[in-house]
């Protein structure tokens, strides 16, 4: 594919990058429906399996920001977060600088619900150099139909990365409030429990997907997959009163990790990377 094509398909990419500098440029009225948010979440390094004195620690923190709206119909989101991961043992075909930016949210009608979110990932160099590829496009899609009017369980299916390469899975969606808090159940993705007020949230997610790479000649294309079973305890110490925002802190911990990626020495590499604890600070407006 020669520069030109890849500047044009990059091009198409740019008013979707617009909307999170719109939104984060809204004036205090507008805001107030919503969520404007900053996030930083830190893990303690992973142990590379040893194979060598070359072997060295895989770091990894993330940054994020968007917006979050939520209304008695559903939501809508708007993220990007950036996540160095740093990988220096081999010759990886990619530069572990991965950013991803999301729009999308869920919506309600009577018995149905539809969650989806699409967008752009991918490494640092690959739209520095607006030199995208096929991979570089995002998304996962999710629907439910409930078992009754007042019925709390929803069956469904959903189609994303987060036990690898994309596919679609059967879901199950319990959901209810009671005296000692709001539970969510969506098997076998996630459990959630929001304590009343919402002071305290307690969760066990599978996260994972998918960010398109270079490497750093930028003439390999190919893909990078990172997955994980996530448990975060979280506390708001701030609600956001007055001019003040609402801090919320996490620790948790990163389960059975593993990252599948290409390597220019030794081919493709799908390697665990164990367990670390995590910790996370975000602030919302």
């Amino acid at each position: 594919m020669n520069q030109q094509t890849k500047r044009s398909r990059f091009s198409q990419f740019s008013p979707l990058a617009a909307i999170l500098v719109v939104v984060l440029t809204l004036p205090r009225a507008v805001q107030a429906s919503g969520d404007v948010y900053l996030l930083y979440r830190q893990w303690q390094p992973y142990d590379w399996p040893n194979e060598g004195p070359s072997a060295n620690e895989v770091s990894r923190s993330q940054r994020g920001m968007g917006w979050h709206h939520q209304d008695d119909t559903g939501g809508f989101a708007v993220d990007y977060d950036y996540q160095p991961l740093g990988i220096g043992t081999g010759k990886p075909a990619h530069n572990g600088h991965l950013h991803r930016f999301m729009v999308g949210g869920h919506w309600q009608n009577r018995l149905y619900r539809v969650e989806a979110r699409a967008g752009f990932a991918g490494t640092s160099n690959m739209f520095k150099y607006q030199d995208v590829h096929g991979d570089v496009i995002n998304g996962r899609v999710a629907m439910f139909r409930n078992l009754g009017e007042d019925s709390p369980l929803s069956l469904g299916f959903g189609g994303d990365h987060r036990f690898g390469s994309f596919q679609w899975i059967p879901r199950a969606r319990w959901e209810r409030g009671t005296d000692i808090g709001h539970w969510l159940v969506d098997l076998p993705v996630m459990l959630r429990w929001q304590s009343p007020g919402r002071r305290f949230e307690l969760t066990l997610e599978r996260r994972g997907d998918r960010w398109a790479t270079l490497d750093q000649a930028r003439q390999v294309e190919s893909a990078l997959y990172l997955r994980e079973w996530r448990t975060e305890l979280k506390y708001r110490i701030s609600m956001g009163e007055g001019a003040w925002p609402t801090v919320v802190l996490g620790l948790g911990v990163s389960v059975d990790t593993r990252v599948r990626y290409r390597d220019l020495a030794t081919g493709t590499r799908d390697q665990r990377l164990g367990d670390a604890l995590l910790g996370s600070v975000r602030f919302g407006w």
